[in-house]
């Protein structure tokens, strides 16, 4: 029996089975290079032949194949060299290389990875080995291509996300300026007249005009509010963080004392306060805005109190500021950090309902989270953690 008559290879098999791929066959040795066409062909694969390492890299430049099949001891061009220059070639880097060599030591499996090969198989080659080989490395290259498609789509995407993002901060700008600029101009004319009515033609006007003029004042000084909290919101969402070590007990004594005409009656009492690296102006805006509700929330109390301090959980820090005083119903507590939602009627406490939305996305810049929790009639606590500043 020949040797051709031996060779007994497996059924393709799998996807890659399922077409056939094109083998760059590069090897010097005629009866050889036979075998291994009859044996690849046999198992599913087209041949592309070459007997030495110049031709072999023509043919990879002109075929494309999908894999090549390296012999190593080559005369003039051995298979090392070759290697090493179908990696230069465009698309070289892609093309998986398994390499055929009777050299079974360490130092030339070593210098084969180190010039590009995928893989190596010794000689006497196990055929049905062969074929099982070159399938697994065709899979392997196939997935690390479409990783590769998917990544390169993950970057479209995402290059389209952030020029979609710029134009929209383009446009928040825009519209912040109009709000700053050409909403507020008009404002302030209604306000102007206003007052002038007020100061001068209020005796000639009938208890229902004089109170339809108080509407208008109050409404305009609201919506002035109103523009200037939109405006804050604003400027926190797009505003540069400038990270420092903050000393927050220091601050809440300090807002504390410029607070105090809110509620004169509350006693406020700021426990240890750990200090904490992030953006001082925004942090101060945080504690101001929490230690204002708490202060105008429990003004009604006959014994207002507040207090400010900070625990500790599984080493992390939670700040809190508490109150005693009007609450809510816990059930709508989420609603409180959303724009313009309010749990409480104008008329009990004013509010624009943008306060605690700015204090939320502070927080959050700084890798923190806000949470709160209250029974009706018996005060509200605000809790607090900061992360790293984004």
């Amino acid at each position: 029996m020949n040797a051709l008559a031996r060779i007994n290879t497996p059924n393709a098999v799998g996807d890659v089975a399922s077409k056939k791929r094109l083998v760059l066959l590069i090897e010097d040795e005629r009866t050889q290079r036979a075998i291994l066409r009859i044996v690849l062909e046999r198992d599913g694969f087209e041949v592309e032949e070459a007997d030495d390492g110049i031709k072999g890299l023509q043919a990879f430049a002109s075929v494309q194949p999908d894999i090549v099949l390296l012999d190593v001891r080559m005369p003039g061009m051995d298979g090392f060299a070759v290697c090493s220059a179908l990696r230069r070639q465009p698309g070289g880097n892609r093309v998986p290389i398994l390499m055929l060599t009777i050299l079974n030591d360490i130092e030339s499996i070593n210098r084969a990875y180190e010039v590009g090969a995928t893989d190596f198989i010794t000689k006497p080659v196990a055929w049905p080995v062969l074929g099982h080989r070159l399938r697994y490395m065709l899979r392997a290259s196939d997935a690390f291509e479409d990783l590769a498609k998917s990544e390169a789509e993950l970057v479209r995407r995402v290059a389209e996300r952030t020029a979609d993002l710029e134009t929209a901060n383009r446009e928040l700008e825009a519209f912040t300026y109009s709000v700053s600029h050409d909403l507020r101009a008009p404002l302030r004319a209604i306000n102007g007249f206003a007052s002038i009515l007020s100061a001068n033609e209020m005796m000639a006007l009938s208890p229902a005009g004089q109170d339809l003029l108080g509407r208008v004042v109050s409404n305009a000084t609201r919506m002035d509010q109103l523009i200037n909290d939109m405006l804050e919101f604003s400027r926190v969402t797009r505003a540069t963080l400038k990270g420092t070590n903050v000393d927050l007990h220091s601050l809440a004594k300090g807002i504390a004392e410029e607070l105090r005409d809110i509620n004169p009656a509350a006693e406020v009492e700021i426990g240890p306060l750990p200090a904490v690296n992030g953006d001082r102006a925004m942090l101060r805006q945080v504690l101001a805005n929490l230690m204002g509700n708490a202060l105008k929330y429990s003004a009604k109390k006959d014994k207002p109190r507040i207090e400010i301090g900070a625990t500790s959980s599984e080493g992390e820090t939670i700040y809190f500021v508490r109150d005693n005083g009007a609450g809510f119903d816990k059930r709508y507590a989420g609603n409180m950090f959303k724009l313009f939602r309010r749990l409480h009627r104008e008329s009990e406490f004013p509010g624009t309902g943008v306060g605690l939305v700015i204090v939320k996305r502070i927080i959050e810049r700084h890798g923190g989270k806000v949470w709160a929790e209250s029974k009706v009639g018996e005060g509200a606590c605000f809790h607090f953690t900061l992360g790293k500043a984004k």
